[in-house]
C-alpha cells in the first residue's frame, strides 16, 4: 500500500458537533447546516452538501455549537470565517481568516 504524505500544515483532530454556514459575498445570500468532521486552529472540515453556486474559494462564516459553556452558565459558539479550500461528495474544507467566541445567539 502506497503511503500518503500529509499536506496540512497543522494536525486535525476529529470533533462532531453541529455548525450553520452562510456567504459572505455580496452576490445573493447562501446558507446551509451540517456537522463538523474534524478541526484544526487553521481549519475545519464541515459533513454537508456545499451549495452548487459556492465553489473553491467562496469566502463563509460558520457558526458552531460549542459543547462547553462559559463559566459552566452560558452556551457559546465558535464563529470563524475563511475560504473554501476543498469540496468533494462528503463535504467542504474552510480555511480559517479569523474566529472568536461568543454567547450563543437565542
Amino acid at each position: 500500500m502506497p503511503q500518503t504524505t500529509e499536506r496540512r500544515a497543522k494536525p486535525r483532530d476529529p470533533i462532531n458537533l453541529k455548525v450553520r454556514f452562510r456567504t459572505l459575498d455580496s452576490a445573493g445570500a447562501v446558507h446551509g447546516k451540517g456537522e463538523t468532521v474534524n478541526f484544526s486552529s487553521q481549519g475545519i472540515f464541515v459533513a454537508a452538501r456545499l451549495p452548487s453556486q459556492l465553489g473553491l474559494g467562496a469566502r463563509l462564516e460558520t457558526i458552531v455549537d460549542w459543547p462547553i459553556r462559559l463559566h459552566g452558565k452560558t452556551s457559546i459558539e465558535l464563529v470563524t470565517t475563511g475560504t473554501v479550500v476543498r469540496s468533494c461528495e462528503d463535504g467542504f474544507a474552510v480555511l480559517f481568516a479569523k474566529y472568536k467566541f461568543r454567547p450563543m445567539e437565542a
